[in-house]
């Protein structure tokens, strides 16, 4: 189903008004594209970072409030931000042009992420007055056609108040949820099949390791991204545990506070946001350290608090730059070194 469309004379002003501001934002990021790193090193190969773009505003030409969750939608080939402080999300195309938003006015509220499928576009929504929060079901047209909640069709879990979750190979979901840091497995009808921990040792001791992010590559493997441990915990698609890596810290090649993670399908790499660094590490999917985009600063290319992290079908970057209040998009060229 296609989404309808509605062309009028506001319209047309509209789209003069964001060509200026694009027109200016790509001056400005030629005028400092010279204070961000061109290319990094890493073993045999450079990495050769561009900035693309960065958007400030939504299809209304609001400014963004506090972009945090992102999702790539690889059927439309459109990003999806989520918009935490007017609880919406806000879809941009592959030129990063906002095109529409779906906000409390079409039945979802206090939005935490989404998930493209071919279900349709799953949305998890916080609490309600009802104490839980919910799922929608939502179709190509932005119309919800069905909430999901977890606590009815499974009451044996109580409250649960899904924030993240992704789809495995496997006909299988794996979601967030605030009420316990495990990974909660869910069949295609939403009936609960069991809870995966992964477990890190403190002190000796192994301990659960609460998730925060989690993605899904080509081969059907999972990845549980731990803030609090600063680690990245690995399972194939039949959840059995592969490997971990990561190290808690603060410096280059470690991970302070990270927030989010994504993984590029098509150069096998898994990219992991940094909250409190303020910036993006680059590891191959076996956990190895490539190189890093951005640090702290409100200039293109830098970044303040970002929060997420996705990736297009053409290996651009996108991040969500939280409170520098927009999002900026990266192309990464990879050559071999020549010695």
């Amino acid at each position: 189903m296609m989404r309808r469309r509605v062309f009028s004379a506001t319209g047309i002003k509209k789209n003069i008004s964001f060509f200026c501001t694009v027109f200016f934002s790509v001056a400005l990021i030629a005028a400092v594209g010279s204070m961000i790193p061109s290319s990094i090193w890493a073993s045999e190969e450079i990495n050769t970072i561009r900035l693309v773009a960065a958007r400030y505003v939504d299809d209304n030409e609001r400014p963004l409030s506090y972009p945090t969750t992102l999702a790539y939608d690889t059927t439309r080939d459109e990003i999806i931000v989520t918009d935490a402080g007017k609880s919406q999300l806000v879809i941009f195309n592959n030129e990063l042009f906002p095109t529409d938003s779906l906000d409390e006015g079409r039945g979802i509220v206090a939005v935490t992420s989404c998930l493209p499928h071919k279900d349709g576009l799953y949305v998890t929504c916080g609490s309600t007055e009802k104490g839980n929060g919910f799922i929608a079901l939502v179709n190509p047209a932005f119309i919800v056609e069905k909430i999901i909640r977890i606590s009815e069709i499974n009451p044996q879990l109580g409250k649960f108040t899904a924030t993240r979750l992704v789809a495995g190979l496997n006909n299988r979901f794996y979601v967030l949820h605030i009420e316990k840091s495990a990974v909660s497995v869910f069949d295609h009808n939403w009936r609960y099949l069991h809870d995966i921990v992964p477990k890190d040792e403190k002190l000796g001791i192994a301990e659960p390791a609460p998730i925060q992010a989690l993605d899904c590559d080509a081969q059907g493997n999972l990845y549980f991204l731990s803030e609090e441990r600063g680690r990245v915990f690995v399972y194939d698609q039949h959840e059995k545990f592969l490997y971990k890596f990561g190290e808690k810290g603060g410096a280059e090649r470690k991970l302070a506070r990270p927030r989010g993670l994504a993984v590029d399908r098509n150069n096998d790499r898994l990219f992991i946001v940094d909250y409190l660094r303020h910036a993006v590490s680059a590891y191959s999917l076996k956990g190895n350290y490539l190189f890093e985009i951005g640090g702290k600063g409100d200039r293109p290319g830098w970044f303040l608090y970002p929060t997420d992290v996705t990736v297009d079908s053409q290996g651009n970057v996108y991040v969500s730059d939280t409170f520098n209040h927009r999002i900026q998009e990266f192309s990464i060229t990879t050559q071999t070194r020549q010695e």
